[in-house]
């Protein structure tokens, strides 16, 4: 059985993630193409790592038969490219909050009706479904090695200061400015921390880097293609993004034991239980003060609190999806 993985570019984001780890689980079991249609912002990292279980290559004007097609992004000329990659069974699947823009393919009836399935990442994004077709939630898979990778080279961390580590795109939407408010609060308070800033960006990247400049104890260590290193003996993960459909990184951090701190954006309920195994920040706050003071008094509770959480794979659902 053929699948075909389609995304207009492959940089490094969420989307590439969950393709990586989809075809990961699947690719001893399925023939698999990733393609994509435009070159602007390609990753070359991302090409590498997805050549691992998959055939990767721009499409062109190749025209492509697969017994089923997954969608993965949501403004394209679906008309031209449905006649390019030819599928039996055809699957939306849909990454981030549902939001009717233009040329959004959730307001074109030709895909809606074309799509067999439309699977979400959360519950937040199936109650803003608003199309004719039901929509079905299948979580974020999570690599089954990763805690081992945690272990190669992991990063050790002060014990005697707050250790924060963030995993995340350097761009627009993903909160620095709301992290750069939490630096700045816990440095006014005097208190000893560290900040560890994996990922990389576009645009914006030199920006976010500059506005730390003030700040000579948070790292920027750029791409990692194992960042769960820096994760394992972390006090807390943040991520104060505006929006997360589903963030594969806070299911990781708790899986290693470390709790997160997240801004309270509609899909985060579903994972964050505040003073559980995390802290909640209501997006427009303004003072810190409190969620520091948070962060340093409960940080051994929901550590404790985390040593029994277990996650499962929903793999099974995507077989029979393929059924």
């Amino acid at each position: 059985m053929k699948i075909v993985f389609y995304n207009r570019t492959l940089l490094s984001g969420g989307i590439e993630k969950c393709i990586e780890l989809l075809s990961k689980s699947i690719y001893k079991d399925y023939d698999i193409d990733v393609v994509y249609t435009h070159t602007d912002k390609l990753d070359p990292n991302i090409v590498e790592v997805l050549s691992r279980y998959a055939n990767v290559y721009q499409l062109g004007d190749k025209v492509v038969e697969c017994d089923i097609a997954i969608w993965c992004f949501l403004y394209f000329d679906y008309h031209t490219l449905k006649n390019q990659i030819k599928a039996k069974k055809n699957i939306c699947w849909i990454h981030s909050m549902p939001r009717i823009l233009p040329d959004c393919l959730l307001d074109n009836a030709e895909f809606i009706n074309d799509m067999d399935e439309f699977i979400c990442v959360s519950e937040a994004v199936k109650n803003h479904l608003n199309i004719s077709k039901e929509g079905k939630v299948i979580h974020n898979l999570m690599a089954e090695d990763f805690k081992e990778l945690s272990n190669i080279n992991s990063k050790e961390y002060n014990p005697n200061i707050l250790n924060i580590v963030v995993v995340s795109r350097l761009s627009r939407g993903k909160g620095f400015d709301r992290l750069l408010k939490l630096a700045d609060t816990i440095k006014n308070m005097r208190l000893p921390f560290s900040m560890t800033i994996v990922g990389k960006g576009r645009a914006d990247e030199e920006k976010i880097k500059n506005s730390f400049n003030h700040h000579p104890n948070v790292e920027f260590v750029g791409y990692q293609e194992n960042p769960f290193r820096y994760i394992k003996n972390a006090d807390y993960l943040v991520q104060l993004s505006d929006d997360e459909s589903w963030c594969n990184t806070i299911t990781e951090a708790k899986i290693l034991g470390v709790p997160v701190i997240v801004t309270n954006f509609e899909s985060a309920k579903e994972q964050v239980e505040h003073l559980k195994n995390g802290i909640l920040i209501p997006l427009d706050a303004d003072d810190y003060q409190e969620y520091v003071e948070l962060a340093y008094h409960y940080k051994d509770i929901l550590k404790d609190n985390l040593k029994d959480f277990v996650f499962k794979n929903e793999i099974d659902l995507w077989y029979k999806l393929f059924e």
